[in-house]
Parts: structure tokens; C-alpha cells; sequence
């Protein structure tokens, strides 16, 4: 490990604005989204999260972008076809 990484308390106010994140996801279930190269937990988002996200697998080291929108569409197509199936 590097030993010029310096770790600070954040500021007050950036204390609370975390405080009322935190708040605010409270009732919201979490989704978690998989890497679609190893399938490793890759992040979490919650149910207000919007547009693209992009993220850096720890498992296999790619780089991925996510629209979060349309990966709530397919899981919706998923379970659409398999109650069809099933």
C-alpha cells in the first residue's frame, strides 16, 4: 500500500450530507448489478438511481458503463418471459 494516501474526517457539512443520504435510501431495496463479463457483484444501486454509472469490476479488472434504466427494463423483461415460461 502507498504510503502518500492521507485519510481525513470529512468536513462537517459534507458529514451531513451523507447523514441525509443515507436517509434517504433508507426505505429503498437495494439492487445489486453483476459484472456481465465474470458475474461478480460489480455495485449496488437503489431504486431512485438514474442514467449511466460506470464502475471497474474487482474481480476481473474491466471497465463497464451501466445504464441503470435499461438494466431495470431487462430484469423486468426476464421475469415477464420466465412467468410465461414457468
Amino acid at each position: 500500500m502507498s504510503g502518500n494516501i492521507r485519510v481525513s474526517e470529512p468536513s462537517a457539512e459534507m458529514q451531513i450530507k451523507i447523514i441525509r443520504a443515507k436517509d434517504a435510501i433508507a426505505s429503498q431495496k437495494p439492487r445489486i448489478v453483476r459484472c456481465p463479463y465474470c458475474r461478480h457483484n460489480s455495485i449496488i444501486v437503489f431504486e431512485d438511481t438514474r442514467g449511466h454509472v460506470q464502475t471497474k469490476c474487482k474481480a476481473c479488472g474491466r471497465e463497464t458503463v451501466f445504464n441503470v434504466l435499461e438494466m431495470r427494463r431487462l430484469r423486468r423483461l426476464q421475469l415477464y418471459y420466465s412467468s410465461l415460461n414457468g
